[in-house]
């Protein structure tokens, strides 16, 4: 395969990204605009990045096969770390290269590779990377994987969508067109809809910051979705896999993602989450933002419509965005789920998207890149739940150990008790599913308890709390941890 693919004549980037579907006019404004492929800016980089298209240089030699075809295992922020001769120029364009990668994995765009060789590795002067020759893969390539720290296995062929990651109850509904990503109002619904609706009214609706990642409550994002705005709450405190359309300017049923575990809120988490937004000048950001597109901000308050701006909380890894022309066929069945509501979405009526995304002709149009340099450590802003779960939490073991130590946040253990026979760490996780609560406490109950070797008094108990009841089937799984692996695990719940 790699013999293939092996280019026989050196073209230039510039030609190669105009065959890729790049806007390439830029490249003339220099003092040279007559041979714009030589434009300096430009025509030594590694990586390129344009709306919804991502192109990267890669180096034949450095592919690989297996037997799912060619893949190339790359860490530049790594290799931008090390001491070799490198020019800051070259440095620069190892970071973006980098970007690339992130900007491809997190919004699901496409991959053109231009595939470059020359001379082996080991005969190549340090520092320099002299080309021999160049060719447009016509296959598209993708990201298979990316970590924190910045390792990337990049795979030829398109990526593998999968609608069936979490076992919930899964719905579809319609959202309100949102020409930005649903990061900000821009006043495309009103425009669309119907005089009477709302968004023809005030020119935005509470979907619009839908996406907006950077508003996040401890790894939670707070947004609202019309098809929860019932009026008895019916989807109140509820888990539910959230299949989201749009209906675009061109009359077309437009896929934008799959969002797992969406969290329904209820009265008073609602209402809790408002007041962090308000403490945090989000919601002045959300009536600014309302008023730059001469929309109505003061029906931002009023609850005609909706009791609050917030309905849903969902975890931003449990979104999967779909490329931007991913459509759905326009068949009797999508007729019949018109309404901005959440209609139930089976296994079979599942494959109807699965097709959509596999007949895809385009790419994401997507919110903005962001960097995901993450650490590993305690979040220091909790969301409301996981506040009043460790007021209720501490209340109720002053209760029970009246004379003894409870303290919070010693060295990030959310509660620790200690008597004079034993030692308790707490660790609170507000998901509704107990199963997902053990998934996500279990491992920093066990670092907090074990990493590193600890001096003084080790904990007999490890107790994860959450806030749903525990099912036979997790009470089973603790237990089994616990015979036969001698984990001293256990599970409370405290209901808010």
């Amino acid at each position: 395969m790699m013999e293939e693919l092996k280019p026989t004549e050196k073209r230039h980037v510039y030609d190669l990204l105009q065959d890729a579907g790049m806007d390439v006019s830029d490249w003339a404004n220099y003092k040279r605009p007559t041979i714009p492929a030589a434009n300096p800016k430009y025509c030594y980089n590694w990586a390129f990045i344009q709306d919804d298209l991502v192109v990267l240089c890669l180096w034949l030699e450095q592919m690989k096969e297996d037997g799912h075809g060619l893949y190339q295992e790359l860490n530049y922020r790594e290799i931008n770390a090390t001491p070799r001769l490198w020019k800051p120029m070259q440095r620069k364009r190892a970071g973006e290269m980098d970007d690339a990668f992130q900007a491809a994995n997190n919004r699901k765009l496409p991959i053109r590779v231009i595939i470059v060789d020359g001379p082996p590795l080991e005969e190549r002067e340090e520092g320099v990377s002299p080309v021999q020759a160049r060719s447009l893969d016509p296959e598209p390539w993708h990201i298979e994987s990316y970590d924190d720290d910045g390792n990337c296995v990049i795979r030829r062929g398109p990526p593998q969508y999968n609608l069936d990651t979490s076992s919930g109850d899964h719905r579809l509904a319609r959202i309100a067109y949102n020409s930005s990503g649903w990061e900000r109002p821009t006043g495309d619904a009103a425009k669309q809809e119907a005089g009477g609706t709302y968004n023809a009214q005030n020119k935005f609706g509470h979907e619009d910051w839908l996406f907006r990642e950077k508003w996040q409550i401890d790894g939670w994002r707070y947004a609202f979705i019309e098809g929860f705005n019932t009026k008895n709450q019916t989807y109140a405190g509820k888990n539910l896999d959230i299949t989201l359309y749009t209906i675009d300017p061109n009359r077309k049923a437009r896929l934008i993602a799959t969002i797992n575990q969406v969290e329904g809120l209820t009265e008073s988490q609602a209402q809790d989450a408002v007041r962090v937004f308000k403490a945090k000048g989000w919601f002045d950001t959300m009536q600014q933002e309302i008023s730059a597109i001469g929309g109505n901000a003061e029906a931002l308050v009023s609850t005609d419509w909706a009791p609050h701006i917030l309905n849903v909380r969902f975890k931003v890894k449990d979104v999967d965005l779909y490329p931007a022309e991913t459509y759905l066929e326009d068949t009797q069945w999508l007729k019949d789920r018109h309404r901005y509501m959440l209609y139930k979405f089976d296994h079979n009526e599942r494959e109807t998207v699965e097709k959509a995304v596999a007949r895809r002709r385009g790419t994401h149009d997507a919110p903005e890149v962001r960097k995901l340099f993450r650490k590993g450590t305690k979040p220091v802003e909790f969301t409301p739940e996981h506040q009043k779960i460790q007021a209720k939490l501490v209340d109720e073991l002053r209760k029970t150990y009246p004379a003894e130590s409870i303290i919070c946040e010693e060295d990030y253990v959310d509660v620790r008790v200690e008597t004079s026979e034993e030692v308790i760490y707490y660790e609170i996780k507000t998901d509704l599913d107990p199963r997902s609560v053990i998934r996500q406490a279990m491992g920093q109950l066990l670092e907090y308890a074990y990493y590193p070797p600890r001096k003084g008094r080790q904990p007999n108990e490890l107790v994860i709390v959450g806030r749903g009841e525990l099912t036979k089937q997790n009470a089973e799984y603790l237990s089994r941890l616990g015979n036969e692996f001698n984990l001293p695990l256990s599970y409370f719940q405290v209901e808010v």
